[in-house]
């Protein structure tokens, strides 16, 4: 037995008997020997948690979190930071961590909101914007998720908040141009309101320098603007009268000024009440924007619930584009080695962890080998039969699929056990085959249970169209 299963083995031991002490004394040696394999450090967080030490526990899963996006196991990373949520609520760093990874996920709508919680709790007070130093996480959010301007025009009202107003002016002169471009007219009133609001609260050299802001993103639209419609000007973003004299040309015919509303001729103060009321809110949480938890050891009193990203998101993992994305998934595989080398035969949840790491980078015949070894334990034979058929099916050999998955089917009759990923994957495999009447039944199994369960409903819809 290696070192490694030798530690493994005794803090076990320890958490058997109940020495706590002695069990995290144990892991903090094993970590010693295997200080990648963000599984020890989850395992660690959970038994700080049985002691009672909140503050140790959020360490070790932070770190968990770090080693998991590491190695692209971005689903197990997004459970862990929902793990750390649950024992210390609203925690600024948890949450935005959770939209960067949806960002990398590509799920741009929960990373949108996400960021939006993170950028509410900084407005609310939760945190100094200024001595947490928000200037670098807001460019960062801006850059993440570059399309949603709701989300831009949140991040510029936090810059505000916090004093970085020229920064502010910045994204919101951007949100202009763009509001423009697309002939949003109320957003377009709105960005330009916020504008003016800046402006009663800047000094001449801060104005001056605003207006120069506002001209550098007329003259980056103009470099990209392929049709044949005239350019937008300095004065059709509203430009203040400082500006015009300063360069605008006086054969141009400038949009007129915004006639101010009663709000606008108010109280500055009651103004910016009013303004907040109109600002743009969060996305509303839709099917497509569902946040989906992998189950990840929720529990150290559940030492086989393995670490199970869910199938939808598979193929959103890795993304290789060019030349520098294919180094870093050599790079990211010689690290799934690294951790994992000292895997013992026996150690069937490190294998179906391994297992699940290798799908998540669509190595999926290195999945097959070590969900079969996981197969072996009873705790994870239905999950590793019914992964397997999912590899199977990755790799378009439907015929095998079928074959695994109905041995999956057959136990989870005998045990009670979850069947629903078996049905939907049997549905896929035996439509894969051409079997159009074995996948209904399937999909029907599925869909008379949870009308909900991934794309279901899309998949009866078409059924109910065939005859």
């Amino acid at each position: 037995m290696s070192r490694a299963s030798q530690l493994r083995q005794k803090a076990q031991n320890h958490l058997k008997k109940g020495k706590i002490s002695d069990a995290i004394e144990a892991y903090k040696k094993l970590l010693q020997v295997e200080s990648h394999n963000p599984n020890l450090y989850n395992e660690l967080g959970d038994i700080y948690l049985r002691a009672e030490d909140r503050m140790q526990a959020v360490s070790s899963f932070e770190k968990a979190v770090d080693n998991y996006e590491k190695v692209a196991l971005y689903n197990n990373a997004v459970a862990v930071c929902k793990k750390i949520l649950r024992v210390v609520p609203n925690r600024l760093e948890s949450i935005y961590k959770l939209g960067e990874l949806k960002a990398k996920q590509k799920f741009n709508c929960e990373a949108s909101m996400m960021f939006i919680q993170y950028l509410e709790l900084v407005s609310a007070g939760e945190a100094d914007p200024m001595r947490e130093n928000i200037l670098p996480k807001v460019e960062a959010i801006l850059e993440l998720v570059p399309e949603d301007d709701d989300l831009h025009a949140r991040a510029a009202e936090v810059l505000t908040h916090a004093g970085l107003k020229i920064s502010a002016a910045e994204v919101f002169a951007r949100l202009i141009v763009r509001s423009v471009g697309s002939g949003d007219g109320e957003k377009t009133d709105f960005y330009r309101g916020r504008l003016d609001l800046l402006r009663e609260a800047l000094t001449a050299d801060e104005q001056a320098r605003m207006e120069e802001i506002l001209a550098e993103s007329l003259e980056l639209e103009d470099d990209g603007d392929t049709d044949d419609e005239p350019d937008l000007t300095v004065d059709e973003i509203d430009m203040t009268a400082a500006a015009e004299s300063a360069g605008s040309d006086p054969e141009a015919s400038p949009e007129p000024a915004v006639e101010e509303t009663p709000a606008a001729a108010a109280q500055p103060a009651a103004r910016e009440a009013e303004e907040k009321q109109e600002a743009p809110t969060a996305p509303e949480v839709t099917e497509e924007c569902v946040i989906d938890e992998a189950p990840v050891n929720d529990s150290a009193e559940e030492p086989d619930a393995g670490v199970t990203p869910l199938d939808d998101d598979l193929s959103n993992i890795l993304n290789v584009e060019d030349a520098a994305n294919e180094a870093a998934v050599v790079d990211t595989n010689s690290l799934v080695e690294e951790i994992t080398s000292d895997v013992e035969e026996n150690d069937f949840r490190s294998h179906y962890d391994l297992g699940m790491a290798y799908i998540e980078m669509a190595l999926y015949n290195e999945a097959i080998r070590e969900l079969q070894i996981s197969a072996r334990s009873e705790q994870l034979q239905l999950r590793g039969l019914e992964m397997i058929g999912h590899c199977f099916l990755q790799l378009n050999n439907p015929r095998l699929a079928v074959k695994q998955l109905n041995r999956g089917l057959e136990i989870a009759m005998t045990t009670g056990g979850d069947n629903l990923g078996i049905h939907y994957n049997l549905g896929l495999a035996y439509e894969a085959l051409n079997e159009a009447e074995k996948a209904r039944e399937h999909f029907e199994e599925v869909y008379i249970v949870d009308v909900t369960f991934r794309e279901i409903s899309e998949k009866m819809k078409k059924y109910s169209t065939v005859s």
